[in-house]
């Protein structure tokens, strides 16, 4: 299973409410909020997201931490090593944050510095650029490359970044792309 902590205001859902539909066409995805239990997607629990407004004491192996841009500066981190960060660029305060603590971020964003960007953007349709290696939490390396993305609904070029990294990152093949909505 892969442990997703959106970290960032509650009152914030705009990733969470495009990440349980895209990531539930992948297996179930459980979803926690303080105010909110619900489960959706079927098959087999692939997926939980807790929703949280600070980084919480993680004592887990493994987990992608998803910084919203409402993330507000805490104080240090420890983020251990099986941890994947995921942040856009303009999020400065998780940045400094993850740089204080010496955890390595990926960038989200449409520069072509930015860890994952997109190349074309269409109606119903996108392609991603990977610009470097990432690793997925099972430990294999993701090389460079392009992702089709079949866009089912009106998202963001933002939250369609996070659904990708996400999967990339929970290790689920791209190489005949991603359907998301």
């Amino acid at each position: 299973m892969t442990d997703i902590l959106l970290c960032g205001k509650r009152s914030d859902h705009s990733l969470a409410k495009v990440l349980l539909p895209a990531l539930a066409r992948y297996g179930e995805v459980s979803y926690y909020h303080p105010e909110l239990f619900q489960k959706s997607g079927e098959g087999k629990e692939k997926f939980l997201i807790c929703d949280c407004e600070h980084v919480p004491q993680l004592q887990a192996e493994k987990g992608i931490l998803l910084f919203k841009n409402s993330f507000e500066a805490e104080e240090k981190l420890r983020v251990p090593p099986g941890f994947l960060c995921v942040l856009e660029p303009q999020n400065l305060k998780a940045a400094a944050l993850l740089q204080e603590a010496g955890a390595a971020a990926m960038t989200c964003g449409m520069s072509a510095k930015d860890t994952l960007s997109i190349s074309s953007l269409d109606y119903g349709s996108a392609a991603m650029s990977l610009q470097r290696s990432v690793p997925t939490l099972t430990g294999e390396i993701v090389e460079p490359g392009d992702i089709t993305v079949e866009v089912g609904a009106a998202l963001s070029p933002r939250q369609i970044l996070s659904i990708c990294m996400v999967l990339l990152l929970s290790g689920v093949d791209a190489s005949n792309g991603y359907r998301i909505s």
